[in-house]
């Protein structure tokens, strides 16, 4: 099988930020990959804040060679600290899954 690189994906979306006690800035990253196969944890993802786009890599979806990366614009420089958080990017997930095209070409209604 000749693999292509894949062309990168349109925005899905704006990264999301919070402010602690201490008054800093606090990345919200989705809590569940693209394709909204798996929950993310520290050593299931990737992230890199760079010329205004975040960039969320699900580690197990990379290897399948699907479209595993949320792009989210950035407003801000990236902070020291993030978070995960299931509720920000939820409905954002959902439409994701609805929309990923299933493995081995079968897409039954």
């Amino acid at each position: 099988m000749d693999r292509q690189p894949l062309k990168p994906s349109q925005m899905d979306g704006k990264l999301t930020y919070r402010y602690d006690s201490a008054g800093r800035q606090v990345a919200l990253l989705p809590a569940r990959c693209k394709l909204g196969r798996h929950t993310l944890g520290h050593s299931q993802f990737h992230a890199v804040v760079h010329d205004g786009e975040a960039r969320i890599s699900c580690l197990a979806c990379a290897t399948d060679g699907a479209d595993h990366f949320w792009r989210l614009s950035a407003t801000a420089p990236a902070p020291d600290r993030a978070e995960l958080s299931e509720e920000l990017y939820f409905e954002l997930a959902l439409r994701q899954s609805r929309t990923a095209p299933t493995s081995g070409g079968d897409q039954r209604a």
